[in-house]
């Protein structure tokens, strides 16, 4: 069976819905729609949609965003983007760890952190991590596989909504991954 134990069905989901997006926006086939939306909201769903994943392993997800946080961008790219990070951080985070989102409006720009516990990236890694020719990939805490392909795939939807991504990491300690997205237009 492809799908399990190798590729589980939300991981298989997930990783497709970002490929057909990528191609589309490759070939000027997507259109960028963005749009005012609350960030709370559209975190509080995109937690709800992890949080059987996060129950297998006992973790924690906190919604720490201001309930009105307001941003400017296309909502399915930043939900791929935020569900990537999400699946990332469970998948590298021990059982019974914590998960974070929050939020701090910084200028025009409000930067979004997803933080874990979890056992965090060595430096040498850190800079191939947003590089699609220098895929990398690790197994998770509990085994789970993953293509390497997430986290380059978000950098280019984050700059297609003219933000920016980065990671911050110390082994045995967790990473938060930090974007940036502009804020709501009056």
């Amino acid at each position: 069976d492809l799908i399990s134990p190798i590729w589980p069905k939300s991981i298989l989901y997930v990783l497709l819905e970002n490929l057909l997006h990528w191609s589309l926006m490759q070939r000027n086939m997507l259109e960028y729609q963005p749009v005012n939306l609350n960030l709370y909201d559209l975190i509080d769903k995109i937690v709800g949609t992890s949080s059987q994943s996060a129950k297998e392993k006992n973790i924690s997800i906190s919604n720490n965003v201001d309930r009105r946080t307001f941003v400017y961008a296309d909502v399915n790219i930043l939900r791929l983007v935020v569900q990537n990070l999400m699946t990332n951080s469970i998948k590298f985070t021990h059982i019974d760890g914590r998960i974070i989102i929050s939020s701090v409006e910084k200028g025009g720009f409000v930067e979004v952190a997803v933080q874990d516990t979890g056992i965090g990236i060595e430096s040498e890694i850190i800079s191939r991590l947003f590089n699609f020719s220098t895929i990398h990939t690790t197994s998770g805490t509990a085994g789970e596989k993953g293509t390497g392909l997430g986290l380059p795939l978000c950098k280019e939807f984050i700059e297609r909504n003219d933000g920016k991504i980065w990671v911050e990491s110390e082994v045995g300690k967790g990473s938060k991954f930090t974007f940036t997205l502009s804020k709501a237009i009056s």
